[in-house]
């Protein structure tokens, strides 16, 4: 059975609590693939919110890819997407590689705090959940246009400053670096397709609902202690992605890695 909590004075949006509150469950393993959720009618009578609150947050995570929904059956827990590792190669911050490129950009914080950490975050960084970190939510703009739009997240305790120092138009890992000697050395990056959410069509100048790519991506140090959690939004068709593969990488020297799961 799904039990949720939605509380009306916290100043989050009632959809984003919803999909929180859901997607969690699915990352924590008490909804399990092929679930099927409860009706948007039962869900806000449950809650004591509109049937359109609850429809949005089904909706996004659909997006997602969390959520199915089947024709005349209802909404369903979606089959985990299978992992296909492609490439390694070099670790760059999305500051550096569009430094590389010779592209002009900027970089603006939108925001900066302390939060809890959700579920998700806090396997990332190997927290406990509700444990401090720091959340900067940072828009990239090459020329005049929306790139990308990131949700980064740092564990409070090991890296404070990044609460307070002024990160606009700063690469992130050379600030971890030049603040904590906090090298990140390795990284997983798990790319999805997606729909852009609410909240991030406004910052990229997006109609709900166009495709975007996001990149979620944990970095690790030498020591493979996680430093970053991070979550790219680009515009579809604005980025791609390419890998250059070979068979011969079959045969490559095993040198251990970060966790791909």
């Amino acid at each position: 059975m799904v039990k949720l909590k939605v509380d009306s004075s916290s100043g989050v949006p009632l959809y984003q609590q919803v999909r929180q509150a859901i997607r969690e469950q699915i990352i924590s393993g008490h909804l399990k693939p092929g679930d099927m959720l409860p009706g948007e009618v039962a869900l806000s009578e449950q809650l004591g919110i509109s049937r359109l609150t609850v429809h949005r947050a089904m909706r996004e995570l659909v997006g997602d890819g969390l959520l199915v929904r089947q024709r005349a059956r209802g909404t369903f827990v979606a089959v985990p997407r299978r992992d296909k590792v492609l490439v390694e190669g070099p670790l760059f911050s999305l500051t550096e590689e569009l430094n590389r490129d010779g592209l002009e950009f900027s970089n603006r914080i939108l925001a900066q705090e302390v939060v809890a950490a959700s579920a998700e975050i806090a396997g990332d960084l190997r927290l406990q959940r509700g444990a401090p970190v720091v959340r900067l939510l940072s828009l990239r703009t090459v020329g005049s246009q929306p790139f990308a739009l990131e949700e980064m997240h740092y564990p409070f305790d090991r890296f404070p400053a990044m609460a307070t120092l002024d990160l606009n138009d700063r690469s992130t890992y050379a600030t971890l670096e030049a603040q904590y000697h906090a090298h990140p050395e390795q990284a997983v990056d798990h790319i999805t397709a997606g729909t852009a959410t609410a909240s991030e069509a406004r910052s990229l100048s997006l109609k709900p609902g166009r495709p975007v790519l996001r990149v979620r991506r944990v970095s690790y140090d030498a020591s493979g202690l996680p430093v970053e959690s991070t979550v790219a939004t680009f515009l579809a068709d604005r980025y791609r992605i390419v890998a250059r593969v070979s068979r011969h990488s079959l045969h490559a020297q095993d040198t251990p890695r970060p966790p791909i799961g």
